[in-house]
Parts: structure tokens; C-alpha cells; sequence
């Protein structure tokens, strides 16, 4: 297992405890909310559509807080999983490695902190029984989105440049899957180097490909499940 940097697991507590935060909130605020919950509105922002309060119902930013913390935390582990105990701390694999799992924490943290807003604005917005989630939602939702680029960003200037590894054409599948169950480095430099690949060789390539294509499908879809119930 590579060490994880420090700004990750500070993400990770910060991540933990804004989803207790979130959860206590909303489990406080349960009562005083209405039996009927107001879901959809008319154009003038009166309610015309109720359905009934229940735990799951009220809850559900907490619950889509912990689909984004185990999708994503699930992607930052697979980046840090090595097979073996020993490894060189300061290999550009290592480095590569620890600096995709702290961007893809960092993108978690602040999704996850977005929806503590959204239960805020949920709130409110039941207990007012008309429309509308504020002008801070939009707004938090667009520094949410720039934030996630300058994370991005930083993460991929922080993977660094690896210098090309001498050339096996049997590692190399449709010419350019590096696929080596012997290396035990899951990031490898491309075959003629400049940027990072896969290591297709190892089993938590595949499972993390499959983490990502969730985390790119399954997150959006619940999302807009949720808004438009």
C-alpha cells in the first residue's frame, strides 16, 4: 500500500466529518418538518405536489454524500493498492500514484461538501413549502464545478513526466495496454513515455476502470433520479 499524502487523509476526515455533520442536521431537523414534504412546484413557486416525510426521504443527501465517498474513496484506494510490502517512496510511480489518489479525494470533499449545502437548502425549502433551493445553490455549485478543474488540474501537474521504460513488446497488448502481472506498479509510463498509463496486468486496473465509469454514470444518474422524483 503507498503511503497516502497528508492533504489526503485531512480530506478524508474534513469528507468524514461533514457526512456526520450532514446526517445529525438533517436527523435534528426531522421533527419540526412538515408530514407532507413539498417535491414539485408551479411556475409561480407554489407547492402542487407532497409526498410523505420519512427518514429515507429526509436523509437522502447523506446517502448520495456516501455513494459519492465510497465511489470515489474506492478510486483513490485502488490508486494507492501495490502488490508487495516494499517499494521506493520517491519512484515517479509512487509519486503518480499518491498525487491521483489526493486529486480524486479532493474532487470527493467537495462534492460531498456541496450536499451539505443541498440539505441546508432542502430544509428550508420544505419548512417554506415553496420552491427553490436559493441563489446559493447555484452559485456553490459553480465554485464547485471551478474547484473540481483547479483540482484536476493540480493533480495532473503534480503527476509529473516519466521517463520511458525500455521498450517490451510483449508487455504491450493492441499496442499500447501495458498488461505486466509482474510489475507491481499500478501507473506505468506509456510506451513512448510523456505521460502515465495502466498496468492492465493487474487485476485493480480493471476494478478501478470500472470505479471510474460508475463514478462517471451511476453518481449523475442517482442525482438526477433525485431531482426529478
Amino acid at each position: 500500500m503507498i503511503r497516502p499524502t497528508r492533504l489526503t487523509r485531512i480530506g478524508v476526515q474534513i469528507g468524514g466529518a461533514i457526512i456526520v455533520g450532514t446526517a445529525a442536521f438533517l436527523a435534528t431537523s426531522y421533527t419540526s418538518l412538515p408530514w407532507l414534504l413539498a417535491v414539485h412546484f408551479k411556475t409561480n413557486g407554489a407547492a402542487n405536489g407532497w409526498q410523505y416525510k420519512t427518514p429515507a426521504r429526509v436523509l437522502m443527501p447523506v446517502f448520495v454524500q456516501l455513494a459519492l465517498a465510497l465511489i470515489l474513496g474506492g478510486v483513490g484506494a485502488l490508486l494507492l493498492s501495490r502488490r508487495g510490502e516494499r517499494h521506493e517512496p520517491n519512484a515517479a510511480d509512487v509519486r503518480a500514484a499518491a498525487a491521483a489518489a489526493e486529486g480524486v479525494v479532493l474532487m470527493a470533499l467537495i462534492w460531498v461538501a456541496f450536499q451539505s449545502y443541498a440539505a441546508f437548502a432542502l430544509v428550508r425549502m420544505w419548512r417554506s413549502g415553496r420552491s427553490g433551493l436559493g441563489a446559493g445553490y447555484v452559485l456553490l455549485e459553480i465554485l464547485g464545478i471551478a474547484l473540481t478543474c483547479i483540482v484536476g488540474a493540480r493533480a495532473n501537474a503534480n503527476l509529473g513526466r516519466p521517463e520511458p521504460d525500455r521498450d517490451i513488446p510483449e508487455h504491450w497488448r493492441l499496442g499500447q495496454l501495458y498488461c505486466n502481472a509482474a510489475n507491481p506498479a499500478l501507473f506505468v509510463p506509456t510506451r513512448f513515455g510523456s505521460r502515465w498509463t495502466l498496468n492492465f496486468g493487474r487485476p485493480a486496473a480493471v476494478v478501478l476502470l470500472g470505479g471510474i465509469l460508475a463514478a462517471g454514470v451511476a453518481v449523475p444518474t442517482l442525482i438526477l433520479v433525485l431531482t426529478l422524483r
